[in-house]
């Protein structure tokens, strides 16, 4: 019989949301999309859940994340094994390191690798932070048991580290191969992806099951692990019900507030209330053209989760540049003088001028 893992990490149950508006309705779609695993476990008759990490904010968390989560755990019922993260870590204080928790859960409270059998020939390793720095986990470690040996913690693909992510007990899949585990499944970044050797997954990250900041990759939800004659085989489960995208809305040749007003909206059009937005106004418009960053957020971004805009257009009064006794006002001159076609590069050399880069 086939043996099932539902594996989630970087829930980050209570976190804050701060380059996004729609607070609270985002912590309420992570709690919703935790909700929404257990459902895939129930439903894939999953025989253990294993949670790499970061599933709550610490500092923030509090009585009712713990009875949200020992009433998700109980509504599984079956075997759930947590590896804390970095933001999540295992203390005296931490709201899993209780007398009361629920007897099917079990935390890898320690920054060091324990065993645990799943099954004839299948052994579960788990590996927790602690509030010290865990240093590099794999380091002189060989797991020798028979069969399948799948690794849980929380931790840094060092080879793929996405910018601005502090690396946290890192990691690399050379590393998992050496250190004879036939699987690492873990957390610590949001978007989702399984890095495979020979034909087969090394180490798989879930992502977050909703998105958490912008730029984190598409895959978000959780994986069914699925072992069976010494074979592993992944299913990603999407659970994500909210987008953050990032983009441009074209202003080139507006010349009034109205103008820019409907080109916003029109941009929107294909967005809702589950889509959380970062909106740059780009090219360039006619000189003294308002733009009430505030009011265009506030009428057009009613219809979307959250509205945040940027202004990264240029506006220039090509005649009064042109009788510039410069450089610039030369260069204008010459470009205004080839007709149409000076006219395309004048946005372009002038914001060479100011030392600005715009969206072609």
């Amino acid at each position: 019989m086939p043996f099932r893992i539902v594996h989630c990490a970087d829930v980050h149950l209570e976190t804050t949301f701060p380059g996004t508006r729609g607070g609270s309705a985002r912590r309420k779609a992570l709690a919703d999309a935790f909700v929404r695993i257990i459902d895939e476990a129930l439903a894939r008759d999953a025989d253990a859940l294993t949670i790499g990490g970061d599933l709550y904010e610490s500092e923030r968390a509090g009585p009712q994340t713990v009875r949200f989560l020992f009433e998700q755990f109980a509504r599984f019922g079956k075997p759930v094994f947590i590896a804390p993260g970095n933001h999540d870590p295992h203390a005296p204080s931490s709201l899993l390191a209780r007398g009361d928790l629920p007897e099917n859960v079990r935390v890898f409270n320690e920054a060091a690798w324990r065993a645990y059998p799943l099954a004839e020939g299948l052994t579960l390793y788990g590996f927790g932070h602690t509030p010290a720095e865990p240093g590099r986990p794999f380091e002189n470690v060989q797991f020798e048991r028979a069969g399948v040996q799948i690794a849980l913690v929380h931790g840094s693909d060092e080879e793929r580290c996405p910018p601005n992510k502090r690396a946290t007990a890192p990691f690399s899949a050379a590393d998992v191969v050496a250190s004879g585990a036939t699987l690492l499944l873990t957390g610590h970044y949001h978007g989702g992806y399984v890095v495979s050797q020979a034909g087969r997954p090394v180490l798989a990250y879930p992502g977050s099951p909703e998105p958490i900041k912008f730029g984190e990759g598409n895959l978000h939800g959780a994986f069914l692990v699925t072992i069976e004659n010494g074979e592993v085989q992944l299913e990603h489960l999407a659970t994500a019900h909210t987008r953050l995208l990032e983009l441009d809305c074209d202003l080139e040749g507006v010349t009034n507030e109205n103008a820019a007003h409907e080109r916003v909206v029109t941009a929107l059009a294909p967005y809702g209330p589950s889509d959380y937005l970062r909106l740059r106004l780009v090219g360039a418009v006619a000189p003294h053209t308002r733009l009430d960053l505030a009011l265009l957020q506030q009428q057009a971004g009613a219809t979307v989760g959250s509205l945040a805009l940027e202004n990264a257009t240029v506006s220039f009064d090509y005649e009064s540049i042109a009788r510039e006794p410069t450089v610039r006002g030369h260069v204008v001159r010459d470009l205004l003088e080839r007709g149409p076609e000076g006219e395309a590069a004048l946005r372009y050399a002038l914001a060479a001028f100011e030392g600005s880069e715009i969206a072609p």
